[in-house]
């Protein structure tokens, strides 16, 4: 995605240089994204009025009396009720989940982070679940969930509390001394002040005078003292710099999603990452196999032509390892190139044993799986993957074989190779028995 224009998302799209050491942090798993509430659901892009500036006109209080965030929310408590205020806080969660367009306004910083798979922990403290939607991220959000902190999958410290868990919400005076409280004795709290102690952190989404951005800073400042690295924010603000003379955070000037988009471009280009654009293919061609492999399943049963069942094999581990790419994108995981090919080659180790026990439907539903993990390798314009598996067959031109020439062999009945041919009689007699109607699929085990 392309940011050149000056429309309401794009004017913020500030031209900086990414310094280096947030590039190697990025590479070592040591950079920490600290999120707040400017990139999710309280943007101007979303709603035009912050949840701040609806309190405030429900009071009557006059805005530019610059209340603080918790200070106001406890007005609102002693007025109505903390229940009445979580319910406003949820519908206003819900109304943006229920329009698609100001859904995908407040998770864009989220779909952009997704694909970097080397941003293994997020802390934020905002209420929604978009991290755990779009990034696939492990909800932290008690003591009792940090017994999962060390999965090898994205987590997400919630350390406001989560929208899913409505009574964990940290929202007024009371709440805010609590959870600062909290973070200086409990099990989440450590991992924050190690994870700020020995990696970069990036607050995002939060100005310098932010009352979330401020408690957490000092709370970090007086545990970890002179030891706190050097930290970054990225914000819109221009005077960032001379507010935070006096701070060890360094300010980026420039709109949060931007920030991210610019890194994750910067690790495609040296390598690192595949190319989003990778992914927009999946879907269709995953529709495509499907739709000629029920075709096939409908027009041919595999009593009368055996054979099939390993082109039916073969496209069942090319649609599953779609399907797995498609499910899984937003983890991050298959964008990881190295990982990719670490997985296709120890499908490659699993085939020859496979092949050595003489069980061809696995081989050839490996054989599929590993083709569709390599089409994320391949250029559109480039695609030339087999869509059929036949033991023995070979085009002389090497080239795939096509619908109408399987089509051909297969009515043709000729046996090229007579062992496969023996076991699938064999599968089709175990399996399918008096039912020709009966189709044999591969489920995604070996």
């Amino acid at each position: 995605m392309e940011y050149n224009c000056d429309c309401h998302i794009c004017k913020n799209n500030r031209d900086f240089e990414m310094p280096n050491d947030i590039i190697d942090a990025t590479l070592n798993n040591k950079l920490v994204i600290f999120a707040g509430a400017g990139v999710s659901t309280e943007t101007k892009t979303v709603f035009p009025y912050s949840l701040y500036e609806d309190i405030c006109y429900e009071l009557d209080i006059d805005i530019e009396n610059n209340l603080s965030f918790s200070k106001l929310m406890s007005l609102f408590c002693e007025k109505n009720s903390r229940k009445d205020l979580l319910i406003k806080i949820k519908k206003r969660i819900d109304y943006v989940f229920s329009f698609p367009q100001l859904y995908n306004f407040s998770s864009r910083f989220h779909r952009e982070l997704s694909h970097i798979h080397y941003i293994e922990d997020i802390f934020t403290t905002n209420w929604d679940d978009l991290f755990e939607r779009e990034c696939g991220a492990i909800p932290i959000v008690t003591s009792e969930d940090f017994a999962f902190w060390d999965l090898p999958e994205r987590k997400v410290f919630k350390i406001h509390g989560s929208i899913n868990n409505i009574g964990t919400i940290v929202v007024t005076e009371k709440d805010y001394k609590k959870c600062l409280n909290n973070l200086s004795n409990n099990l989440i709290g450590n991992y924050l002040r190690m994870a700020l102690a020995t990696k970069t952190i990036i607050f995002i989404g939060y100005s310098f005078g932010d009352e979330d951005f401020n408690h957490i800073y000092e709370l970090l400042s007086k545990e970890l003292g002179e030891i706190l690295p050097q930290a970054y924010l990225v914000t819109l603000d221009e005077n960032a710099e001379n507010k935070m003379q006096d701070k060890n955070i360094k300010p980026i000037i420039t709109d949060g999603t931007y920030f991210i988009h610019k890194l994750k471009n910067i690790l495609i280009k040296e390598g690192y990452l595949l190319n989003d654009k990778q992914f927009a293919k999946i879907p269709y061609l995953k529709n495509f196999i499907e739709d000629i492999h029920g075709d096939l399943a409908k027009e041919y049963n595999a009593i009368e032509f055996p054979n099939i069942i390993y082109t039916l094999s073969y496209q069942d581990g090319l649609i599953h390892a779609l399907e797995r790419i498609e499910n899984r994108k937003k983890t991050g995981e298959y964008s990881n190139s190295c990982k990719v090919r670490q997985i296709i080659k120890s499908y490659d180790e699993i085939q020859k044993e496979k092949m050595e026990n003489e069980l061809y439907s696995d081989v050839a539903y490996i054989e599929g799986y590993i083709n569709g993990l390599l089409l994320l390798f391949m250029e559109e314009e480039d695609i030339e993957v087999p869509l059929f598996f036949l033991y023995g067959y070979e085009k002389e031109d090497g080239e795939p074989i096509s619908y109408d020439e399987y089509i051909e062999i297969l009515e043709s009945k000729e046996i090229y190779d007579q062992e496969t041919y023996k076991y699938a009689e064999q599968i089709v007699k175990n399996k399918i028995n008096d039912n020709p109607e009966m189709v044999i699929h591969h489920t995604p085990f070996l």
